[in-house]
């Protein structure tokens, strides 16, 4: 599979995430901003553990949407490791870039 579709469904599938995604970081940057750089990995400890009650919601509630992806070739399990890497390192490096 041509590594453009796979991005495209990729980005297909967080773009449906994106809303609550967006909402995380904006309570993550908030709780940087009062706690400070110290509290640093209980922020990301609540990112990663916010994504994986999301995605379990996600897997359960849009489980005919799997199907659609896993007919082009994904399966679920790479889509959810992508999609989760991505969102916690961009995340993490927008953390580190509004700290300079």
């Amino acid at each position: 599979m041509k590594t453009f579709k796979i991005f495209k469904l990729l980005l297909s599938f967080y773009l449906s995430i994106l809303i609550t995604t967006i909402l995380l970081f904006l309570i993550g940057l908030m709780a940087y901003q009062l706690m400070g750089v110290e509290f640093l990995p209980v922020i990301i400890w609540f990112k990663v553990i916010t994504l994986g009650i999301v995605g379990y919601y996600i897997s359960n509630y849009k489980k005919k949407v799997f199907y659609h992806y896993q007919n082009l070739g994904l399966s679920r399990r790479f889509i959810w490791i992508s999609t989760f890497s991505f969102d916690l390192s961009l995340f993490v490096a927008l953390l580190f870039l509004m700290r300079c």
